[in-house]
């Protein structure tokens, strides 16, 4: 079996850090894309409870398009809905500067248009942040993995895969 690997800014493998319910996770670094505080401050604790390596956060698209730029993560948990550039125009933007960096939308809205419309603009995940403490360790691993990820919970077009 191979195990997903990460890679960072040189190209080098990421260590593993941790092997849990079957999920392996790697040391990557992330960037947290949204507006409400303390949405970041829950996120930041169950990635760092893995291991994983917070570069930076930001509080809007813009600003979080910055921070990708400056710190070269391998995954970005954005939100949908923030003021200044919303995650819908940031992932856009993002996935034209770094096509193969993994975008997990984690937000409140499960209708299909949404969950479709993330994934139009380069998305690789998408989790409800209701669900976030229980999917997100799954959705990392997956996207890392190369695959796609979406909440159960989220409302998806019939016979749509992603």
């Amino acid at each position: 079996m191979v195990l997903p690997e990460c890679f960072d800014k040189d190209g080098e493998p990421c260590p593993q850090v941790r092997f849990q319910k079957g999920i392996v996770l790697n040391r990557c670094r992330v960037v947290i894309i949204d507006d409400d505080p303390t949405i970041r401050i829950g996120l930041r604790s169950i990635l760092e409870s893995f291991g994983i390596e917070i570069a930076a956060e930001a509080d809007n698209g813009r600003s979080g398009i910055e921070q990708t730029q400056r710190f070269s993560p391998d995954v970005i948990l954005l939100d949908v809905s923030m003021p200044e550039m919303g995650g819908f125009a940031a992932a856009r933007e993002l996935h034209v500067l770094a096509p193969n960096l993994r975008i997990i939308f984690v937000t409140q809205y499960s209708d299909a248009a949404y969950v479709e419309k993330a994934f139009e603009v380069g998305a690789s995940g998408y989790v409800l942040k209701g669900t976030a403490a229980r999917e997100l360790a799954e959705a990392m691993d997956v996207v890392l993995a190369g695959g796609t990820f979406v909440s159960p919970g989220a409302r998806c077009l019939r016979g749509k895969a992603y």
